[in-house]
């Protein structure tokens, strides 16, 4: 069985064919998916979603992307509400984006900091983007270490992962295991290193397609090519590394 922490089934690219898309990840053995939000309007479909396909084990989680921070001065009202709803397991996606710099950096920071605040205050996990701005990030989450934090798409490679490991920092690990180019060398690295307890998989669907499907729309059925490559970095059979991400996600999400 298998989880899929990230996804974006309620994407543009993705949103029309949903029905087939999650019956296909279920056949496949994915018995579990958190469905993330990048806005407001993008979150309140996340939960929507979740709310409406509850019994594929759809999970949510609500946040302003960091690409999305130069249109919001403060956290949409209305997260307050859907916070609460049962089927929302986590704040995110949120953080940093200084490889593109969509927003400008002050912006980015200040509302990153307004949505760890948010979750600190509704005791929720956060699901973090950080990307080219490690050390800005883990400068602002020092002050933060209470949270249960996950960085999606990991990308800090071995130079920064004990300082993320040493706040308590969960992994989530995509198809760029499976590129055969230098970053996914450098992810294969620290997946041979990071305590098998900080590890998550996911898919990031639409994008970041595993092989044999690159270059492809990914889908969160294609979350077991995550797990293959795991297995075969760590040389664990795959039912044992299955077991450990299961333990791991309802740690982190506290989802029953």
């Amino acid at each position: 069985m298998y989880i899929d922490t990230h996804c974006h089934i309620n994407s543009e690219e993705l949103h029309p064919d949903s029905r087939a898309i999650i019956t296909r990840a279920k056949i496949a053995g994915v018995h579990m998916m958190v469905i993330v939000g990048c806005d407001y309007e993008d979150s309140c479909e996340a939960v929507a979603m979740a709310e409406n396909f509850q019994q594929y084990g759809l999970y949510a989680s609500i946040g302003i992307h960091p690409h999305e921070a130069k249109r919001y001065d403060a956290i949409p009202p209305e997260f307050s509400r859907i916070v609460k709803d049962k089927r929302v397991v986590a704040v995110g996606e949120i953080g940093l984006d200084y490889h593109y710099d969509n927003s400008p950096r002050d912006a980015q920071k200040r509302i990153f900091e307004l949505q760890l605040r948010f979750a600190e205050d509704n005791n929720m996990p956060v699901i973090l983007h950080i990307r080219d701005a490690m050390e800005d990030a883990l400068e602002i989450l020092t002050t933060h270490r209470g949270l249960k934090m996950l960085f999606h798409c990991y990308s800090g490679g071995i130079e920064y992962l004990d300082e993320v490991i040493g706040m308590g920092g969960m992994c989530a690990f995509g198809g760029a295991l499976t590129w055969g180019n230098k970053a996914s060398e450098s992810l294969c690295a620290v997946v041979r290193k990071i305590p098998a307890e900080y590890m998550l998989c996911e898919t990031d669907s639409p994008y970041m397609s595993p092989v044999p499907f690159r270059g492809k729309r990914n889908e969160p059925a294609y979350v077991k090519y995550v797990y293959e490559a795991i297995s075969r970095e760590r040389n664990i059979p795959l039912g044992e590394l299955s077991a450990i991400i299961e333990g791991n996600a309802k740690r982190f999400f506290g989802w029953e």
